[in-house]
């Protein structure tokens, strides 16, 4: 079938897939898992050093997610309205000032908030980058294009705990923020250097601000976006319960060494990103919406493998066994994060980047949903991470097969 004409013609150096350009995106997207999974293996040390409990400490990963929803929701309209490349340098300086106020402070509510403004930053790239995508190219080339980003910011949760580890091994977990910083100022420079505006004039958002709650609104009621969008934020969302609980459950439940944590932290990351890659195979051959299924009702297998660990054996389950149900989970992430992308971003030409910010904000209010869950029910920590990330996956998955099972978008421009 032939693609119609697009009301506004590309040049010609956009006609190509874009290859180089898409792994720059991910490596500028690479900053927020590097900020979240890179000090993990600290949080013990850190809690030493502040007089608190790890447990304690851990609510700095909360804070992070506060900032992420927040900026996304805010970056969204701003982005649609002057465009994308401002938004990404004004977040990315920002996101250097809160990592060195996180690696000066000897106060825990104050590296906190450092923590949240930090996410503010970080943000901006997730946002602008999805955005920037879907300016420049097709639903079956996003879905591509998503998955070639995980490729490149995957690489940043297998290798930052590691490296977090052996900052920690030469020097104080502060380095580890010091660190963070350097990467955002290397941001920055691959924005000046490789990047270039996206959103042109014809398509830019000119609705008054004052407007954006009713557009996000429209976005929410718009079911082309609702079940793709906050379908995938579940399942999604339980990735991010899991990295809240994982450093207590594992390292503190089962006595695993912040070295060995990093390597199981890295092999979940490597299930993501290679699944990811066969992502990339399959949207030639299977609609997008057949994969987002059958990777919805993957992740929700394993995650009932998780929980029925949890009720009967507790923490007594033999790790493996754990591990692999938790590997099962996050590798599912591989085709429900890049198809559902496409498809709720497909029909969002004119408000790309509110799309955008929606849906990553969705990811990160379940993962604070599911952290307050997680928190408060009576079980052992095998358990509560099982009927935690069951029950959200188990909601995710049901709306993504509220979608059309013959929903085609090769004709969507």
């Amino acid at each position: 079938m032939n693609l119609p004409q697009a009301p506004h013609p590309k040049p010609s150096h956009e006609l190509d897939y874009p290859t180089v350009w898409i792994m720059i995106l991910g490596l500028i997207i690479a900053i927020g898992p590097l900020s979240i999974d890179m000090y993990l293996p600290a949080l013990p040390s850190m809690a030493k050093d502040f007089g608190v409990a790890t447990a304690f400490m851990s609510n700095s990963v909360p804070a992070y997610f506060v900032g992420l929803v927040v900026g996304q929701l805010f970056y969204g309209p701003i982005s649609d309205r002057i465009g994308r490349i401002k938004p990404l340098y004004v977040g990315m300086v920002l996101y250097v000032i809160a990592s060195v106020m996180c690696a000066t402070t000897t106060n825990e509510y104050v590296l906190f908030v450092s923590r949240t403004l930090q996410a503010l930053g970080a943000c901006v790239g997730t946002v602008v980058s999805r955005a920037m995508i879907r300016d420049r190219l097709h639903p079956k080339q996003m879905a591509k294009a998503f998955s070639l980003m995980v490729l490149v910011m995957g690489i940043a949760p297998i290798l930052a705990p590691s490296l977090g580890s052996l900052l920690l091994k030469v020097a104080s977990w502060r380095v580890i923020f010091w660190f963070l910083a350097g990467f955002g100022i290397l941001n920055i420079v691959l924005t000046r250097l490789f990047l270039h505006e996206t959103l042109t004039d014809e398509f830019r958002n000119n609705r008054p601000m004052n407007d954006v709650l009713s557009q996000y609104w429209d976005l929410l009621k718009d079911t082309q976006f609702n079940y793709p969008a906050i379908g995938a934020g579940l399942l999604m969302g339980s990735m991010f319960v899991y990295i809240s609980a994982a450093p207590e459950l594992i390292m503190e439940g089962y006595g695993v060494t912040p070295q060995h944590f990093s390597w199981i932290f890295g092999m979940n990351a490597a299930g993501f990103i290679g699944l990811t890659q066969v992502n990339q195979w399959l949207v030639n051959r299977y609609r997008l919406v057949s994969l987002l299924r059958f990777g919805a009702v993957m992740q929700v297998i394993a995650a009932a493998c998780l929980m029925l660990l949890g009720l009967v054996f507790g923490t007594q389950a033999w790790l493996p066994l754990v591990l692999a149900s938790i590997f099962c989970c996050i590798a599912g992430l591989g085709l429900t994060q890049p198809n559902s992308g496409a498809i709720a971003l497909a029909f969002q030409k004119r408000r790309a980047g509110m799309a955008s910010a929606l849906q990553g904000s969705l990811n990160f209010v379940v993962g604070i949903f599911g952290g307050l869950v997680l928190n408060i029910l009576p079980f052992n920590p095998v358990a509560k991470l099982g009927i935690t990330m069951f029950m959200l996956m188990t909601i995710g998955a049901f709306l993504v097969f509220q979608i059309d099972k013959n929903l085609d978008v090769a004709d969507v421009d």
